[in-house]
């Protein structure tokens, strides 16, 4: 497969919306809000985003998933056809029971599920703030405090990369001033917004992680987009979170990475 110059991304802005696992992701690059990188092998493209998702469109043949095994799913460095970070994940995430049943049973290659959900409308029981925190929206000056695993850093290059083209609010402790709980744009396009979520330990059970993802939804709804969601089907937290602001699950996606 040939990488494509970042200044020729956006030609592919009509592959990324043909992906049918996921389109918010391969947008994200497509348009140039976020990096990442596309390959194409003729009429295949491949999607790999900063976070580690990847995503397939077009005809996908073996010859290709073959070369993306090498290239990308190889358990080291030395297996694989050309260097890459060694530090960047390759999740490949797809709904095709062709790509599925290619690598099932294959050497070094773990099989997981992925829940993806659309925005049903507001609940009924909306959640609100508590007293004991305060909100803010994420801002130059405040967001180097962010501490967690599911931040701006997971899918966003860098923080001035999120302030350009990203959003999303915090939650502080009025006690100590410190910094509670997050919710952000993880991946962006001109129709969706992905949120994530991430609350840190001695916080938890305050309802933050529902509040916070209630005030992106309401934003991105503002913005005249749709909130997504999604997460590992162990991932019950997330799963809670969701169904509490809204949330309703559509489809589960198959994620393909190395072990």
């Amino acid at each position: 497969m040939r990488r494509i110059s970042r200044s020729c991304h956006k030609e592919y802005i009509e592959w990324a919306r043909e992906c049918t696992a996921n389109q918010v992701y391969p947008m994200s690059i497509a348009t140039g809000t976020q990096d990442g990188e596309i390959y194409t092998g003729g009429d295949c493209v491949l999607f790999w985003h900063y976070s580690g998702f990847a995503y397939i469109s077009g005809n996908v043949r073996p010859d290709i998933l073959d070369e993306i095994y090498r290239k990308f799913l190889a358990s080291d460095t030395e297996r694989r056809s050309e260097p890459l970070d060694p530090k960047r994940r390759f999740l490949l995430i797809t709904d095709s029971e062709f790509i599925l049943d290619y690598y099932s049973g294959a050497d070094l290659i773990q099989i997981d599920k992925r829940i993806e959900y659309i925005y049903g409308g507001i609940p009924e029981n909306i959640p609100i703030l508590d007293e004991s925190f305060a909100l803010e929206t994420i801002t130059a000056d405040n967001i180097g405090e962010i501490r967690g695993r599911i931040t701006p850093s997971f899918s966003w290059k860098d923080s001035d990369s999120f302030l350009q083209n990203g959003f999303g609010f915090i939650a502080r402790s009025k006690e100590d001033g410190c910094f509670a709980a997050v919710a952000f744009s993880s991946a962006i396009s001109p129709e969706e917004v992905d949120i994530g979520v991430e609350t840190t330990a001695a916080y938890r059970h305050h309802g933050l992680a529902s509040y916070l993802a209630y005030r992106m939804c309401m934003e991105i709804i503002q913005q005249g987009r749709k909130p997504v969601w999604a997460h590992a089907e162990t991932n019950t937290g997330s799963q809670k979170t969701a169904l509490s602001v809204g949330f309703k699950p559509i489809v589960i996606n198959m994620v393909i990475h190395k072990c």
